[in-house]
């Protein structure tokens, strides 16, 4: 008997990196920036394609309207058909090994977090030019379902500026995972938090030497980022493209008295709707963290249905390729879920409990009006006298336009407000 207690307890329990290893090449114990290639183990990739291959459809009424309740079926198999058989991540590693200039460091946690923070990142320094001292160090901070790789297209933009205006703004980017999401490695012990997450980033910054410097941030990463603001003397300005503005109970108490201004009506109305009816994956993550990533980290295709249900809700329309969804999940996926997953359950307590900063602030904000849900056209533009409870906001520039991933679905406009707020700090 004593024989079966401990052969079940190997299978259940096992080693930490027998259930969740990086499958991924991380160096270990470097103490300052290295250089720094993706390569995802060749045995973990074949795996997850013969799992795309082995995907079991769900049974669905044939009634169904298309994403009711989530992504179509049949768009789901012709996924996982193309991940089995067409999706190649070789090229995919090699095109973000050209692409960037890749890096690794470890970084001293804090009091809550006494760990080392093991970090990957991306650094392109401004070009253009032999003079750079008057580039900006810009630390850039994503969100979920993202890693660096949202910033793709902007990156090389803003490091080289306007060719035709030389005093357009310049930057010297610094694009990192977050702890547990792409290919930093995720946190080893509770109590990585978001606002631990910004004393990492404040440490990764003075170690690449800037003693000031800017940042730009969305989504989780935007929480990250208030925090950095109210933290770090060494913040100087924050850009978005998200806020989280909360009601009052006196914003509560003018609306049922239909004595909102229309701005506040319609962004009231769209919350309301994101929370009754589009943001069931936010409860889950933050309850029940644990049980959604055994069950996405087993299946690949589970994961990327999980995830382009939301990417599909919040895009306003930018039709996304087969092989964009795939490297959306699968930069989540290779280490597992659960690193990423769990942080937002320090969204929903603490993490976005931040005080008011007096750091600049520059705000962009995207209507959602080519998405699929009509009630949530104006979700996100949140009224400039709310964003001011939180933040010194200097800049607001709001487009009809662009969803919850602009950088991605329309790089050009993203850049240009970026180095307009730049431009005026």
């Amino acid at each position: 008997m004593s024989i079966l207690r401990c052969a079940i307890g190997l299978l259940l329990c096992g080693s930490t990196s027998a259930v969740n290893p990086l499958n991924f090449a991380f160096p270990e114990n470097t103490a300052e920036p290295t250089p720094f290639q993706i390569s995802v183990d060749a045995e973990f990739i074949q795996s997850t394609i013969e799992k795309a291959r082995s995907y079991r459809p769900s049974f669905t009424p044939q009634n169904l309207p298309e994403w009711e309740e989530g992504a179509p079926p049949e768009a789901m198999n012709e996924l996982a058909r193309y991940w089995a058989d067409e999706y190649d991540w070789a090229d995919v590693q090699e095109e973000i090994n050209s692409n960037f200039s890749h890096f690794t460091t470890t970084v001293t946690g804090s009091d809550k977090y006494p760990h080392p923070i093991p970090l990957h990142f991306i650094h392109e320094r401004a070009s253009q030019s032999n003079d750079t001292s008057e580039a900006i160090p810009l630390l850039m901070l994503h969100g979920w379902p993202s890693t660096s790789l949202e910033w793709a297209k902007v990156i090389h933009p803003l490091t080289r500026g306007h060719v035709s205006n030389a005093s357009t703004p310049r930057f010297h980017v610094v694009a990192p995972d977050l702890p547990g999401y792409g290919f930093s490695p995720a946190a080893t012990h509770m109590g990585l938090g978001i606002r631990e997450m910004g004393r990492a980033f404040d440490a990764l910054m003075h170690q690449l030497g800037y003693e000031t410097y800017c940042i730009f941030s969305t989504d989780i990463g935007w929480g990250v980022g208030m925090w950095m603001a109210a933290d770090s003397t060494s913040v100087t300005a924050h850009a978005t493209d998200f806020w989280q503005a909360r009601a009052t109970a006196d914003d509560q108490a003018r609306f049922d008295r239909n004595e909102t201004t229309a701005e506040e009506t319609v962004y009231m109305r769209s919350t309301v709707a994101l929370m009754n009816h589009h943001f069931g994956y936010f409860g889950v993550h933050a309850t029940r963290p644990l049980s959604i990533s055994l069950a996405m980290t087993d299946s690949p295709v589970g994961f990327l249905a999980w995830v382009w249900d939301l990417v599909y809700t919040f895009s306003d329309g930018y039709a996304y390729s087969k092989a964009e969804l795939i490297t959306t999940a699968m930069s989540l996926y290779i280490q597992g879920t659960y690193g990423n997953i769990v942080l937002y359950k320090d969204a929903a307590t603490e993490g976005f409990n931040f005080p008011k900063t007096s750091v600049p602030t520059g705000i962009l904000q995207f209507a959602h009006p080519n998405g699929p849900y009509a009630e949530l056209k104006d979700y996100g533009l949140a009224p400039r006298d709310w964003t001011e409870r939180t933040a010194n906001v200097t800049f607001l520039r709001r487009h009809p336009f662009g969803g919850h991933f602009p950088a991605v679905s329309y790089p050009e406009v993203w850049v240009a407000d970026v180095q307009d707020f730049f431009a005026q700090i």
